[in-house]
């Protein structure tokens, strides 16, 4: 159990969102208590663009893994330490017309269209992700092929590579490495709604955003209006259930938005 001085759970909106992102991007800044362990730890921020209003959860399994669209999952990088490990970028499908668990589907990105910025607080306790918002439309967004094998640099350790051991941040399918494979992308809405995660490399859930840490299921996202720019910080509340260790504990973070 871990409590900060000053966290809260409504978050701030800044009339001055997308000030320096390039147009049609979103900037995620991810932020922990103490530290990152990529070699551990795996380290999600997971989105819901269907437009259904359902905030994703981490222990997916006692919601039916609602509000999967995709999730962007940073860790288990090949760098001394584990410091430089590889976004990966993994979409999130059902089948129509099922209650199946969703599959997840590893989407290759080119340099341009996702920026991974290790340590961007210089303090050890934030990192950056900007990306393009049309990765979300799935495989007809992707500008090259995807590769035969995960994007991650070390897929021993990439959560991509043994999905099937998670009951919770992932499905229990593979994700399949070939855009052929893939289904065809569903509709994005432009309301989007998101979680943080920490997990294990497995992708069993250790934190989040809400009250209930691995278990939560009160976190309410705020809705992120991709039409329009914004600029909003969340914070775990005081007296939160966390992580035992506090690398995996999430502090919090900040979505801005250029439309």
């Amino acid at each position: 159990m871990v409590s900060s001085c000053g966290r809260q759970v409504t978050p701030n909106r800044s009339s001055g969102g997308g000030s320096g992102i390039p147009a049609g991007y979103l900037q995620v800044k991810f932020r922990v208590t103490t530290g990152f362990d990529f070699v551990n730890y795996r380290y999600v921020m997971i989105f819901n663009t269907s437009g259904d209003g359902k905030t994703p959860y981490p222990n997916g399994t006692t919601t039916n893994f609602q509000g999967y669209s995709f999730a962007i999952i940073v860790g288990g990088g090949s760098g001394t330490g584990g410091l430089m490990p590889q976004p990966q970028f993994v979409q999130y499908f059902r089948q129509p017309g099922t209650t199946l668990p969703p599959e997840p589907e590893t989407i290759n990105y080119t340099p341009q269209q996702l920026l991974y910025i290790p340590d961007s607080n210089g303090l050890n306790t934030e990192f950056t992700i900007q990306f393009q918002r049309l990765l979300a439309s799935g495989y007809s967004s992707v500008a090259t092929p995807a590769p035969s094998t995960s994007p991650s640099a070390s897929p021993s350790a990439s959560p991509s590579a043994s999905p099937s051991a998670s009951p919770s941040a992932s499905p229990s399918a593979s994700p399949s490495a070939s855009p052929g494979a893939s289904p065809s992308p569903g509709i994005v809405s432009s309301t989007w709604l998101f979680n943080f995660f920490t997990t294990d490399p497995s992708l069993n859930p250790l934190d989040s955003l809400g009250l209930g840490g691995a278990q939560d299921i009160s976190f309410s996202s705020p809705v992120l209006d991709t039409t329009t720019p914004f600029d909003i910080t969340v914070t775990v509340p005081a007296g939160a259930t966390q992580a035992s260790n506090p690398l995996a504990q999430i502090y919090g973070g900040e979505l801005t938005n250029s439309p």
